[in-house]
């Protein structure tokens, strides 16, 4: 049997993303775009000095494993370093002695630059040369994730056991390829009870995540409608609601009756920008009769 440890080449694209595929089965997550990503990557060539090629372990030209890293170079201002991101020695490898000669390799490249490689931020420093399997939280973060999973998952039970409509959320996020989004892409879509009325009816707000570009920077933002029983309420004027409701981390409060006949319920509100943040408070009206929904903002901009 031949063992090495070579840089990953367009012609191993196929093998790469059936290991990237077993790693991710291993930590339970289910991210096909990002296997794509990975795989065209490979593909194409598309790496830097940062973000080099993967490295592979061969066996006899069949590759067991794979590790991919970030390297830093010392600079005057940071002594640099090289910080894995991936790492998986195949079933039929592990304990074989592939994981400690793939970590040396990577040592090897770190040696090369001048730099040392960082210990693991989620794990044993010994994760490579005993479990042999390792996705740093940069990468992702199982701890926000199984968190955001937890929000979702109570708010389900709740509104179950309320009567309030079902919460929902279809999370393309890393489902479908987003490598070059235009502006309106779709990244995720939703709904969560969002005001309690006092016929027990419950007003939901209805979120969907896309791809803006404008000045305040580009990337996800959330756009925002309300809904009774099913039917979509006529904004009047804009419409800004926190961030977190998308995160089903919040739950609907009553409104209170105004002396004009409309409903209102207040929430608190943040948003942060490249030039600073918005934080306070929103009243949020409704009006029964006219089918329609409005806001009030009571909102201060910090300059950073």
């Amino acid at each position: 049997m031949t063992r090495f440890v070579r840089a990953a080449s367009a012609a191993d694209a196929e093998a790469a993303a059936g290991l990237h595929a077993e790693l991710h089965a291993h930590f339970e997550v289910r991210r096909p775009a990002d296997i794509m990503r990975r795989t065209r990557q490979l593909t194409h060539n598309d790496y830097s000095d940062w973000r080099p090629a993967p490295l592979l372990i061969v066996e006899d030209e069949t590759p067991v494993g794979f590790a991919s890293y970030e390297l830093s170079r010392p600079s005057k201002w940071s002594a640099g370093d090289l910080r894995i991101a991936e790492f998986l020695i195949t079933e039929s490898a592990r304990g074989t002695g592939a994981g400690a000669a793939l970590l040396a390799a990577v040592h090897e490249v770190a040696s090369a630059a001048g730099v040392a490689v960082s210990e693991p931020n989620q794990a044993d420093p010994d994760v490579f040369t005993t479990v042999e399997r390792y996705i740093g939280s940069h990468v992702i973060d199982f701890a926000y994730e199984r968190t955001r999973a937890g929000h979702w998952s109570s708010l389900r039970a709740e509104a179950e056991e309320k009567g309030w409509p079902a919460p929902r959320l279809n999370d393309l996020w890393h489902t479908e390829l987003h490598d070059d989004p235009e502006p309106g892409h779709l990244y995720a879509e939703g709904e969560v009870p969002f005001i309690l009325l006092p016929d027990g009816r419950v007003v939901t707000a209805r979120f969907r995540t896309i791809h803006v570009e404008e000045y305040l920077g580009h990337g996800p933002e959330n756009r925002w409608t309300l809904a009774l029983s099913g039917r979509e309420l006529r904004t009047i004027g804009g419409l800004e609601i926190d961030h977190s409701w998308s995160r089903a981390e919040n739950r609907p409060a009553l409104v209170v009756a105004m002396d004009d006949g409309r409903l209102m319920v207040n929430y608190s509100y943040y948003a942060g920008n490249h030039f600073g943040s918005d934080s306070g408070t929103i009243d949020y009206l409704i009006d029964l009769a006219e089918g329609t929904a409005s806001q009030r903002a009571h909102v201060t901009f910090e300059q950073d």
